[in-house]
C-alpha cells in the first residue's frame, strides 16, 4: 500500500527498523498481551532491562519478517509506526507464516534456551487469547486491511500522532471499499478505536486470564 502521509518502511533500512522497534517496543511494555507473554519469563531473565530488550526485539522481528512485503508504515517524524497489510497484496503469504517465521528468528538469535521454554509454553497458554488470523478465516475470499501492530511513542501520545498514523489507512479503505480489521486487549485503546469508527466483532477468552482479546472492524466509511 502506498499511503499519502506515511514512510512505506524498506527492509534495507537497519538503522530506522532498529529506531522504531526500540520506540514501540517501549511503548509495548504496557499492553497487556505483551505483559501476559513476558510474566512467564524465567527468573533469571526478569528485570526490566531484559523485558524492555525483549519487548523490543520482538517488534524488530515483525519489521524484519513484515517489511519484505510494504507491511510497515511510520510517520515522517517517527513517533508512530503501523505494521499493517492489505490482504489482496499479501496473498498467498500470510501474516501466521511471516510472525511464525520471526519468532523462530528471534528464539534463535536472542533467546536463551530456557527464555524458549518458557515463552513457547506461555504462548500455548495464551492461544485462546491469541487469535490474530480472524479476518483471514471468515473472510478469505474477499479484500480488506488487517492492521497488526500500532504504537505511538510514549512521549507523543495525545498529541494526535494516532490520527496522522490511522488517517491514511481510512482514506484508501473508504476510496477502496474496504473494511479494516485490528486486535486490541485494552479498555482505553478499545475506546480510542471506537472513536474512530470501528465497533467490536469477536471476544476471544480464556478463563486463565483476566486480559481477553477484542476483534473490531471499522467499515467502508465509518464515522471519525
Amino acid at each position: 500500500m502506498q499511503l499519502s502521509g506515511l514512510i512505506t518502511l524498506e527492509p534495507t533500512e537497519g538503522p530506522v527498523l532498529a529506531n522504531l522497534a526500540d520506540m514501540a517496543g517501549d511503548a509495548f511494555l504496557e499492553e497487556l498481551w505483551t505483559q501476559e507473554l513476558l510474566s512467564a519469563l524465567p527468573e533469571t531473565s526478569r528485570g526490566s532491562d531484559r523485558e524492555r530488550f525483549l519487548s523490543r526485539a520482538i517488534i524488530l522481528s515483525d519489521l524484519a519478517v513484515g517489511t519484505p512485503y510494504q507491511c510497515g508504515y511510520c510517520t515522517p517524524d517517527g513517533k508512530g509506526l503501523m505494521i499493517g497489510f492489505r490482504n489482496s497484496e499479501l496473498a498467498p503469504q500470510t501474516w501466521e507464516a511471516l510472525e511464525e517465521k520471526g519468532w523462530k528468528d528471534l528464539c534463535k538469535s536472542v533467546l536463551s534456551i530456557e527464555e524458549q521454554e518458557a515463552l513457547n509454553k506461555q504462548l500455548e497458554r495464551m492461544a485462546p487469547i491469541s487469535v490474530f488470523d480472524y479476518p483471514e478465516k471468515t473472510h478469505k475470499h474477499d479484500d480488506f486491511i488487517h492492521l497488526i501492530m500500532f504504537a505511538v511513542a510514549p512521549d507523543a501520545q495525545g498529541t494526535g500522532v494516532a490520527r496522522k498514523v490511522l488517517e491514511p489507512f481510512f482514506k484508501l479503505a473508504d476510496e477502496e471499499n474496504l473494511p479494516i480489521y485490528l486486535e486490541t486487549y485494552s479498555n482505553r485503546l478499545e475506546g480510542l478505536y471506537k472513536h474512530f469508527g470501528f465497533e467490536m466483532v469477536r471476544e476471544y477468552r480464556s478463563p486463565e486470564f483476566a486480559v481477553y482479546e477484542r476483534v473490531m472492524v471499522r467499515k467502508p466509511g465509518g464515522e471519525r
